[in-house]
Parts: C-alpha cells; sequence; structure tokens
C-alpha cells in the first residue's frame, strides 16, 4: 500500500487533494507511528478556519497554500527507532489524515510520550500528547470510535463546565448554548445538568427535534426565536457557533444582563458575517481556549486527580450517547474524502464520520 495524505486548501476548505507520501524515514530519537483510524468532525473544520489564527497548520506543516487539518485518531508503533517506544503499541491522539506520522518522542512514561519535533515546541502542550492506548490508562476499547469522534469535544465541554464552575457561573441564572447539537455543546449540557443548571439550547430548525430529544436542555429554541427569551435574569452565552449575527442579536437582547459571552467554535464557518464587536451591549466577547483551563486545574488538583475527574465524568457520558449516536466508517482515499466532505457540508448531529487508512 502507497502512503497518502489529504490536504486542503487553507483559504477554500472545500478544495481538497490527495498527496502520495514518500517512503518514510526516521533520524535519531525519531519513531515511526501507523495511522490506523481517525475521526473527521465539525471540530476538525474549526481548526482549518482558525488555522492561522490559531496556529493548527503548524501542527503538520506543509507549503502555504495548502495545509493537514489535525484529527484525533490511533496509530501504532512500526519502528521505535532508538526510542524506548514498543513496536506494536497502539497511541491515541494528534495525527494528519496520513498513513503515517514520524514523532520525536520526549517524557515517555507508562500513560505515553510528548512530540518534541522542534516545529511543534511552541504549540499547546495538550494536543503534542499520545496516550498509549491501554485498561490502566483509561481505554475502553469496545469503544474507540467513539473516544476519536467524541472525546476531544467532551474535553472541551467538561473544561467549559468547570470554567463557568470555578468562576460561580460568572453571577448568571442561566446558560445559552448555541449550536445545542453540536458535539461540544452536548458535552457540556450533561455536565451543566449534572450541577442543576438551567440551559437553553439554541439550534436550527431542522435540529430542534433531535436537541430537544436528548433530554439535556430546559429549554430548546431556533435561532429566530432569541428575542421570546426572558432578559430579567443574569445570563452566560457559550457560542459554538462563531455566527456575528446570531452573536449581535443575543447582546442586544440581553443588554447589560448578559453576564458571560465565550466563544468556543466556529461550526457556522459560512456564517462569519463582520459585526463590530466593540460596540456590542454587555459582557466583551471573548474566546475560551480548552488547554488553559486544564493547565490551571493541573495546578489545582494535580494531575492524577484530573485524570481521574476527567475519566468519571467520560464513562457516565459514553453511557448517555451511546443510545443514539450513529458511527459511519469509511476507508481508503476515497472513503476519506467522501467523510470529509460529507462533514465541511454539516453532517446530521446524531451521526459521526471515522476513517480507516489502512
Amino acid at each position: 500500500m502507497s502512503d497518502y495524505c489529504l490536504e486542503v486548501n487553507r483559504n477554500h476548505l472545500n478544495l481538497t487533494r490527495i498527496i502520495d507520501l514518500p517512503p518514510p524515514t526516521t533520524a535519531d530519537g525519531e519513531a515511526l507511528i501507523e495511522i490506523e483510524q481517525f475521526a473527521i468532525t465539525a471540530n476538525n473544520i474549526t481548526y482549518g478556519v482558525a488555522g492561522d489564527i490559531i496556529g493548527y497548520w503548524q501542527f503538520f506543516p506543509t507549503l502555504r497554500e495548502w495545509g493537514r487539518i489535525p484529527v484525533w485518531g490511533k496509530g501504532t508503533v512500526a519502528d521505535p527507532g532508538n526510542t524506548s517506544l514498543v513496536i506494536g503499541d497502539e497511541y491515541y491522539g494528534y495525527f494528519p489524515m496520513a498513513t503515517y506520522l514520524v514523532v520525536k518522542p520526549i517524557r515517555i512514561n507508562e500513560r505515553g510520550f510528548t512530540d518534541g519535533a522542534a516545529h511543534r515546541a511552541d504549540l499547546p502542550a495538550v494536543y503534542n500528547q499520545y496516550s498509549l492506548m491501554t485498561p490502566s490508562n483509561g481505554f475502553d476499547r469496545r469503544y474507540d470510535k467513539h473516544r476519536m469522534a467524541y472525546f476531544p469535544l467532551f474535553m472541551t465541554g467538561f473544561v467549559l463546565d468547570d470554567f463557568l464552575y470555578d468562576n460561580q457561573f460568572f453571577g448568571a441564572e442561566n446558560t445559552i448554548l448555541s449550536s445545542a447539537s453540536s458535539k461540544t455543546a452536548i458535552s457540556m449540557a450533561f455536565q451543566l445538568k449534572q450541577r442543576g443548571v438551567c440551559i437553553t439550547g439554541l439550534t436550527s430548525i431542522k435540529n430542534q427535534d433531535f436537541v430537544k430529544s436528548l433530554g439535556l436542555y430546559n429549554s430548546v429554541i431556533n435561532y429566530d426565536e432569541i428575542t421570546t427569551l426572558q432578559t430579567q435574569e443574569k445570563t452566560n452565552f457559550v457560542d459554538m457557533a462563531g455566527n456575528r449575527q446570531v452573536l449581535a442579536k443575543v447582546h442586544h437582547h440581553f443588554q447589560e444582563n448578559l453576564a458571560l459571552s465565550c466563544g468556543v467554535g466556529i461550526t457556522h464557518h459560512e456564517s462569519r458575517e463582520s459585526v463590530e464587536l466593540k460596540s456590542l451591549p454587555g459582557a466583551k466577547p471573548s474566546m475560551f481556549f480548552a488547554p488553559d483551563q486544564i493547565q490551571k486545574r493541573n495546578r489545582d488538583w494535580g494531575p492524577e486527580t484530573l485524570q481521574a475527574e476527567i475519566q468519571s465524568a467520560w464513562q457516565a457520558f459514553l453511557g448517555s450517547i451511546d443510545e443514539w449516536i450513529h458511527i459511519n466508517e469509511s476507508q481508503d482515499r476515497d472513503g476519506l474524502i467522501s467523510a470529509y466532505e460529507n462533514v465541511l457540508g454539516g453532517a446530521a448531529p446524531d451521526h459521526v464520520h471515522v476513517v480507516s487508512v489502512r
């Protein structure tokens, strides 16, 4: 089998190409990971949209016009080189949409390793960590596909919930989540519900019935119904959609009773109309960056306690999504392009795409 990789045009994410990769080679201190499977979700589209802003193109650098969008998946050690990695061990982590990745493992232990490649040194550490897929590390191998598709977004939802809790919910009584059918919003709503928080799900008309069926939100409305919401109490707005017109509508409706306006994703990547953010009433819009809160909790609780909290919440969340999630599997080059195009076009919220490249 020849090795290959999917690249996308950085300025036009609908333009793709499959390129053949040269046979892999490793230098001193490097190891070869053969990529097996990965999931493609709306989260990965956000990586592409914000590639230059947040630095996602830098993880797997290429020529300027074309880029390699990162995905979460699993791979097997094919050649450990002179490192202490073991042939055949499987790792979960951040990969290109390709058939292999050469890494420079550092800080190797029973939990995994960090890629110490020079071009990744200044990038967020959480994306450079690769986890050894063993039961002792919290991996139930029956749910590999669920983890690839949902765990990174579950983590964002988990950390968002903790961020609000850590800040006493900014004094607000209610929390609104836009793009309420998105994986991050569902994950966050699941956590918030455990705390008894009043949650409003904001979604499109076509997804309204699905969001209601989840039973996670106290109320579910579509984007045309924003002005029907009560404004007497302090309210938080967590924006997964990134649609500037919706953002402005929420701000003008709640005015000074908007306690928090927090941007997370860009699921509505085609609708980023220009709105002057500084002129919006209420809380100043800000972007949430999950690694910052993870680092804070690492300091507050210690890594072991944090991981235990995450794994406990993940197991509970798995039980809630397994009833309705549909996993679409594809393989090889054609399947990879098809899955990417499906997600870019707006895949159904209860469907996830997992691609096998070997």
